[in-house]
């Protein structure tokens, strides 16, 4: 199997999809750090599209690179209950993608890898409205890959984990603001076009900010740092640090005590190596 060029692996190469925690499901929405009451059950399902905007290699747009997007359905699942004294959340994210590039388009479909996640909070005080926790996820190669269409495969063909941390703090009569460092470490993809794919560690910086309209309806902002995550392949470089900047902008309405809905738009202010993406996505939460 041959290696696409850098210039092909450059606009193939979609960095830190659902699975590996950078994007749509793995990125926060606003008061995802708000533990819900012990005993709580949620599930939630995401739906979300994405395309790119213009291709970049070195922080350099690449005159007629193929356009790729990417149609997105994730469930995800949590339970909270108390540990030691503390609250934790175990949650189960499941994704299944479609991801189409080129002209004409090639696609390919099917379940993603599998996350499992344990958060645990530190600080908990709901008078003073403050709150630290953290959460290692791992994400397991589960989803269907083929090394000979590797970038286009809903599965990345490697184990890894993420490791989250957030402090958040309310002020006024409803508002929050939430600070989010995560850490992302990858194992070995050992069969990419034939080749063996090392990733280094990514680091993403988050601030978000939620307020409320109404007693049901609260907007949200985030915006995303992300660095590291250089890659090689057989010990060659192949894509450079990421050293991208995003936001994200969304509006929640909560129907009843159990349902929420949520729609949110994503879009790439600045991207080093890869694909400039925007699109939407909406969620749907049930709590019992």
């Amino acid at each position: 199997m041959s290696i696409p060029s850098k210039t092909m692996r450059v606009w193939l190469c979609i960095a830190g999809v659902v699975a590996s925690g950078s994007c749509v499901a793995g990125d926060p929405s606003a008061r995802d750090w708000l533990p819900a009451p012990v005993g709580t059950d949620m599930v939630l399902g995401y739906f979300g599209t994405l395309s790119s905007h213009g291709v970049y290699d070195g922080g350099k747009r690449v005159s007629g690179a193929p356009g790729m997007d990417m149609q997105m359905a994730i469930y995800r699942q949590m339970h909270y209950r108390e540990l030691a004294g503390k609250t934790v959340q175990y949650e189960v994210i499941v994704p299944v993608m479609r991801k189409s590039i080129g002209t004409p388009r090639e696609h390919m479909q099917g379940v993603g890898d599998i996350s499992v996640g344990t958060a645990v909070w530190f600080l908990n005080n709901e008078e003073s409205r403050t709150y630290f926790a953290w959460e290692p996820f791992i994400t397991l190669p589960t989803g269907r890959y083929h090394g000979s269409r590797a970038d286009l495969s809903p599965g990345a063909n490697r184990w890894a984990t993420v490791q989250d941390f957030a402090f958040v703090q309310g002020f006024g009569e409803s508002s929050y603001l939430e600070l989010m460092a995560e850490f992302e470490f990858y194992g070995r993809n050992t069969n990419y076009y034939g080749a063996t794919l090392k990733k280094d560690p990514s680091v993403r910086l988050m601030t978000l900010l939620s307020t409320n309209l109404t007693e049901s309806t609260y907007v949200g902002m985030r915006y995303r740092y992300e660095t590291g995550g250089k890659e090689k392949l057989n010990g060659d470089t192949a894509t450079g640090s990421a050293n991208s900047h995003q936001l994200a902008a969304e509006i929640t309405y909560q129907f009843t005590n159990q349902q929420q809905l949520q729609l949110q738009y994503i879009h790439d202010l600045e991207v080093r190596h890869g694909p400039r993406l925007a699109g939407v996505q909406l969620r749907y939460g049930y709590a019992f």
